[in-house]
């Protein structure tokens, strides 16, 4: 049992959900302060960035869990930003692929920067990389599902 008639794995969970929501909120205030975009924003430039290939609107949205009509809209807030552009793709015309632009590719730069000052700052700093090794452990060992999307590393 933990410290109050919670069991143990019911406060740590606790401790874990709220530590994430503080940390969403810190991350959200501070990109979209300086640079005007969300964390959903943020979220979709980064798979766009750095994925190997060119990105459906379909696997984005497989990618963001979102629908299609969800992944829709926050393309189109991107691509009015100038941070996307919709391209019809070469193999499918009934196919749109997302690619980056160059602002898009600046803004998740900074963004991604901005992101780990904070959890560097929250984080790194405050625990052991043996620490994070465990820790990263646990939630792959309670998030490994078949059907949960995990990708490990």
């Amino acid at each position: 049992m933990g410290s109050g008639t919670e069991p143990a794995w019911r406060e740590a969970i606790n401790h874990m959900l709220h530590f994430s929501f503080v940390l969403k909120s810190e991350i959200e205030a501070r990109i979209g302060t300086e640079l005007g975009i969300g964390l959903a924003d943020h979220e979709a430039l980064s798979h766009i960035r750095y994925c190997d290939e060119e990105i459906k609107m379909s696997d984005l949205a497989d990618q963001l869990v979102l629908s299609r009509g969800g992944v829709t809209k926050l393309v189109d807030r991107l691509e009015e930003s100038g941070l996307v552009q919709r391209l019809p793709s070469a193999d499918d015309r009934r196919v749109t692929i997302v690619d980056i632009t160059d602002d898009g590719v600046t803004t998740v730069e900074r963004s991604r920067a901005v992101i780990d000052e904070i959890l560097i700052e929250r984080w790194a700093n405050r625990i052991t990389d043996e620490e994070a090794a465990l820790i990263k452990e646990l939630i792959r060992r309670a998030y490994h599902d078949e059907d949960s999307g995990f990708v490990e590393e």
